[in-house]
């Protein structure tokens, strides 16, 4: 008996189902439109770099604040230093990042934590007058910005215009009286700028022995701490992502590793992100033209998943 094949019918049905895969590939590869307002270099204080940008969402309402900080040890950087990892969430979030005092002779830590709190107060109005309700708070930073974002949310957690759902804390300094970064400044050969930045933070002429190359005095000591979002923790602390790579040579990864267990001890959900790909404290940033910044491509990944699980379990 001789089978018949009907070979016309075979190759219509082998087009469908290739019409399908394909189908299904180019569908895949489609990334979704944003649509939003963006508004550029707002001015939320009298100083000449207190000012933001803020995008909104077209046509709903947003589910929250991102807030984003930048890097350059209080002394440098600027808001176009963003991530445009960020830019997924502009269809969702108000999404902002901000310019902040430089620390000097007569600027400090606090100052910039209370630009930090003008620029809240002043995205929660710039909304609210435009009918846009913001629920919380999303703050984060890289290295300073991520430091900025820590003292902020650690200290400010029952104040803040904007409740803080969680904090983002990207190669961030957790703990500035560790010592080792004496360690890695020397090191480096910077110790001198060290010792620069920590008279600058803190107001504080340092005296002879308050900070050297082996460690701090006791008020050396008092004096970092009091600049150390390690040292605001506690049973109502934010909840935090962090986020550090082991290579980092200039905020020792020790910062994270003992913010990590001072959480574990006070019960604050947090997740660690600990990096061993050797993409040190810029975490592989790569400057866009245009503005923006493009982190490692692995850890991008790795932390929008874990955004986006803090953003189901803190802003819904």
């Amino acid at each position: 008996m001789r089978l018949f094949i009907d070979w016309s019918f075979i190759a219509l049905l082998l087009v469908c189902v290739l019409c399908l895969f394909t189908g299904c590939a180019s569908t895949s590869k489609i990334q979704q439109e944003t649509h939003y307002t963006a508004h550029k270099d707002l001015s939320y204080g009298d100083h000449e770099r207190n000012v933001l940008d803020v995008s909104i969402p077209d046509g709903q309402t947003p589910e929250g604040v991102i807030l984003f900080i930048h890097g350059g040890i209080w002394m440098y950087g600027d808001k176009n230093d963003r991530p445009l990892f960020l830019d997924v969430f502009r269809d969702r979030f108000v999404v902002a990042s901000m310019n902040h005092r430089y620390i000097d002779e007569t600027t400090h830590i606090g100052d910039l934590v209370e630009d930090v709190g003008s620029a809240v107060a002043y995205i929660r109005n710039f909304c609210e007058e435009r009918g846009v309700d913001v629920g919380n708070l999303i703050i984060m930073g890289h290295s300073s910005g991520a430091h900025l974002s820590m003292l902020y949310a650690y200290s400010h957690y029952e104040t803040s215009p904007i409740p803080v759902a969680f904090c983002v804390d990207m190669a961030g300094p957790a703990d500035l009286s560790d010592i080792a970064f004496l360690y890695n400044f020397k090191k480096l050969r910077w110790l001198k700028l060290f010792y620069q930045v920590a008279e600058k933070a803190t107001g504080y002429h340092p005296q002879e022995g308050d900070i050297t190359d082996e460690g701090y005095s006791e008020t050396g000591q008092s004096l970092m701490d009091a600049i150390s979002p390690l040292s605001f923790v506690s049973r109502v602390t934010p909840p935090t992502i962090i986020v550090h790579d082991v290579s980092d040579n200039i905020v020792p990864y020790s910062n994270s590793a003992t913010l990590h267990g001072v959480f574990n001890v006070y019960g604050v959900d947090h997740s660690f992100i600990a990096l061993y790909s050797g993409i040190g404290h810029i975490l592989g940033a790569k400057k866009v033209k245009g503005g923006g910044l493009r982190y490692n491509e692995a850890l991008e990944i790795r932390l929008v998943k874990a955004m986006n699980e803090y953003i189901e379990k803190y802003c819904k």
